[in-house]
């Protein structure tokens, strides 16, 4: 069976515990004998980091490339949409010879698919450029492929262009599974058939440790050990960036400094996006900016990590350690497979719907409106919480990776039907 992974961004360590997630749940479902290819931006760069997936580059940067122009690159898509609609015609066939070697294989990879997955995710929401995604679907069914939106988190979508093309498209799905209610309300708006939308956990769920021991929270006999995740937000609406980024860390470092001085704990800045160069950001430069607001004194207690790691070595460290505050939402999600508390600051409502699931709504921070008091006093509430907080996630942790690995069978009956 042949499956293809596209809008794949592995650079971004929670995205590719979303991959490796996904690929897991698809054998589980399909057997090993699959043969995944992923499509990837930075696939190059991605391959070094994780040499046994097997590699191309995302079919829009391949047009892009061969295009080399604004105005070129756009005919350039509408000529591969009309190629695709005739890809099996005697001159479709004529036509794709006049294709770059790499694109013209690939157009043909995806025409002898039999599944295109797009991977899940946050990237189908008004912040982010959608259009090479859709183009991505729309080759997949043009060419009459079976397209599945893996485990995801979606819009709101706005009225536009980009609004009237995901209409057409996710309306052909095969299946869209998403993450939270939110997001079903969202494809319910762009008349989106009910049977076709299926609910499920974050696909990296699937890779939850449940054989560890039950952990104590808070431990007893040592002080806390604290991984903060930070990022750049520039998307604030309610007030400049500058400003609220500024409010933001100001929220940060008010907690390391009540971490440090009343608690004696030992913080380590640790985080999804980070240690990559050609990734477009890295959170260890925003964790920089935090720990220039601390005094000398705290400064010695916090360590900024700064390495790349892998999905499976993230949970490991988050492990480590006895609460995880998460910004980044898959922060908070390698920190639950480790069984380990988490203080999530929400940027988008997919980390507000996933936390409320967990009964932790209350701690639960917009990054919008938190302040150094409101932070701070999520950490008591939590604190407090003790002995029950813990056994309420492994409990919970435990659904939601029954939930991401049910993801399978439902692809499965999809694809029959």
């Amino acid at each position: 069976m042949k499956i293809l992974i596209t809008n794949a961004v592995s650079l971004n360590t929670g995205d590719a515990a979303i991959l490796r997630g996904a690929i897991g749940i698809l054998r589980n479902t399909f057997g090993n004998d699959m043969d995944v290819v992923v499509y990837d931006a930075k696939a190059d760069t991605a391959k070094r980091h994780y040499p046994e997936f097997n590699y191309r580059p995302a079919l829009y940067e391949q047009v892009r490339s061969a295009a080399k122009g604004r105005w070129r690159g756009k005919f350039a898509a509408v000529f591969i949409l009309f190629l695709s609609l005739i890809w099996r015609k005697s001159l479709g066939r004529r036509l794709a010879y006049r294709l770059p070697p790499r694109l013209r294989d690939s157009l043909d990879e995806y025409a002898r698919a039999d599944l295109v997955v797009a991977t899940g995710g946050t990237y189908l929401v008004p912040a982010y450029r959608l259009f090479p995604k859709i183009f991505d679907f729309m080759v997949t069914l043009l060419l009459g492929r079976p397209l599945v939106l893996f485990t995801q988190s979606l819009g709101p979508f706005p009225p536009g262009r980009d609004r009237l093309l995901l209409r057409w498209v996710l309306r052909r799905a095969r299946l869209i599974l998403v993450r939270d209610d939110a997001s079903r309300r969202h494809l319910d708006d762009l008349g989106v058939p009910a049977d076709r939308v299926a609910q499920a956990a974050d696909a990296a769920f699937a890779m939850a440790r449940l054989d560890t021991p039950p952990r104590r929270f808070p431990p007893a006999g040592r002080p806390l050990r604290v991984a903060i995740s930070v990022r750049d937000w520039p998307h604030f609406r309610r007030e400049p960036p500058a400003v609220g980024m500024q409010r933001y860390l100001a929220a940060v470092a008010k907690l390391t400094r009540v971490l440090v001085e009343e608690h004696g704990v030992q913080v380590t800045f640790l985080s999804t996006c980070q240690g990559v160069p050609e990734y477009w950001t890295d959170d260890s430069r925003v964790a920089d900016r935090v720990v220039s607001l601390l005094p000398g004194a705290v400064r010695v207690h916090v360590t900024v990590d700064r390495e790349f790691h892998r999905p499976e070595r993230l949970i490991g460290l988050f492990a480590e350690h006895d609460m995880v505050v998460a910004t980044r939402m898959h922060a908070g999600i390698l920190a639950l497979c480790a069984g380990v508390p988490v203080l999530p600051i929400a940027y988008e409502f997919k980390t507000v719907e996933l936390f409320q699931s967990l009964g932790l709504g209350e701690v639960t921070q917009d990054i919008e409106a938190v302040t150094p008091e409101s932070l701070e006093q999520a950490f008591r509430h939590l604190l407090a919480a003790g002995p029950a907080l813990s056994a309420q996630i492994r409990s919970r942790v435990g659904d939601l990776k029954d939930s991401a690995l049910g993801a399978g069978p439902v692809v499965r009956n999809a694809l029959a039907a």
